[in-house]
């Protein structure tokens, strides 16, 4: 059997949180730019500070992950505002129970009882895979990740672990 390599990034969708979070700090640093006249100095120094709030703001909820499948191991990252990488997550595909779409009867069954890890861009429900994997560490009891791959993702999930890979 060949190395398997695929990689994919998926986008997340603005929460509700993160547009609101957003307003929040164009409206303060609005207020800051109207306090330059009555404060001077301070007041363009709190709407420099402010527009710096606005910038992290805006890079933080912008949120990206990264799938990669080597050989077995899919390894998830998360990209913020498309210029900083948080190594995240790793799995071993050989300790997966279930590898399916999230609607699969086997999936809903277990979905209950199981510890959750999200990495699907929010766009509803079409699409999504769940990974139900035993003995991960630190983890007790089953682990279902929920991830949203296109085809090549799904090709190799499928030759690493062909038994438990369901369409």
């Amino acid at each position: 059997m060949g190395d398997i390599f695929v990689e994919q990034i998926i986008r997340r969708r603005i929460s509700l949180g993160g547009i609101v979070l957003r307003a929040l700090s164009i409206f303060a640093l609005l207020v800051g730019i109207l306090l330059i006249p009555r404060l001077l100095m301070l007041g363009f120094t709190i709407a420099i500070l402010l527009g710096y709030v606005v910038y992290l703001t805006f890079v933080y909820t912008n949120v990206e992950y990264e799938y990669s499948l080597v050989n077995g191991e899919l390894s998830i990252d998360k990209i913020l505002g498309k210029r900083k990488r948080k190594a995240g997550e790793e799995y071993d595909l050989k300790k997966a129970e279930l590898i399916a779409p999230i609607d699969y009867p086997e999936v809903e069954a277990k979905s209950n009882n199981v510890v959750k890890a999200n990495y699907a861009g929010n766009m509803g429900e079409f699409g999504k895979y769940a990974l139900i994997l035993n003995g991960v560490d630190g983890i007790k009891g089953q682990l279902m990740v929920i991830i949203e791959p296109n085809d090549s993702l799904k090709d190799a999930m499928y030759k690493v672990r062909p038994n438990v890979f369901k369409q």
